[in-house]
């Protein structure tokens, strides 16, 4: 089941594309996501290697790299544009794309989680056409920046909470679809537009649905989404929840 799931939850950003721009025409800061905090254990392999290399604070982590969170521990990347991503304990990350033009401040993040828990913490971008993409789950930033997190399970279902700006979840169509129950990744919405309506349901193969602020849905392993509903601090309150929280502060200071 794990091998499955690893297909499941694909997160790409991606703000104002220029044409030909990739990870080799940038400098090496603008090609990795660096260790910001490594609690515990965790290592990073070279696609499809078996033996991992033990990471520590201030590593960094290219494309085409894996890294798997070992047992009781949590680690942060940090993205060339500021953006934030933390992930749980067992979590296993593909880094699919890693690019960014400083000028510009166009940017390519894909990032396949096989897996785990994820908090994005994504920082505000400055077009209103920038984009965030996951499979079985799509998630883009709004202007003023993003924050949400999402689980993904072993039988390959899935939650996203939202706590700042918006996110589109947005179901694959069958014919893209590789494995069952896939979504596309959660894409923070643009402002200062108007957001649609909160929930519209397409079909049972291919759907889209706008979580706003404070509100979270679910994802069957089959695909299916529930209508967003709201939850408060309290009742979500956790210890990876309050971590994260704490971490976001720290980092705004």
């Amino acid at each position: 089941m794990r091998s499955i799931t690893r297909k499941v939850a694909l997160i790409a950003f991606a703000a104002m594309l220029l044409t030909g721009f990739s990870a080799a025409s940038g400098s090496a800061d603008d090609s990795a996501a660096v260790v910001t905090r490594l609690d515990g254990k965790a290592s990073v392999y070279t696609r499809g290697g078996k033996v991992g290399t033990p990471l520590k604070k201030s590593d960094k982590i290219m494309k085409g790299q894996e890294v798997k969170v070992g047992e009781k521990s949590r680690i942060e990347l940090k993205y060339p544009d500021g953006t934030v991503m933390r992930f749980a304990e067992r979590s296993t990350i593909k880094i699919d794309d890693i690019t960014y033009d400083g000028k510009t401040q166009s940017k390519k993040v894909k990032v396949d989680l096989g897996g785990g828990k994820l908090w994005a913490n994504v920082k505000k971008l400055v077009t209103a056409d920038s984009k965030v993409e996951v499979k079985t789950v799509n998630a883009v930033a709004g202007v003023r920046g993003t924050v949400y997190r999402v689980n993904v399970d072993e039988d390959n279902s899935a939650m996203v909470k939202v706590y700042d700006g918006s996110v589109a979840v947005a179901g694959v169509p069958k014919e893209g679809a590789k494995v069952p129950g896939q979504f596309t990744a959660p894409v923070p919405v643009a402002g200062p537009k108007e957001v649609p309506p909160p929930y519209h349901e397409v079909s049972m193969e291919e759907w889209t649905v706008i979580v706003k602020a404070m509100q979270q849905i679910t994802i069957s392993p089959q695909g299916v989404a529930s209508k967003p509903q709201d939850f408060t601090p309290q009742e979500d309150m956790d210890d990876w929840v309050k971590w994260n929280q704490e971490r976001d502060k720290q980092l705004s200071l």
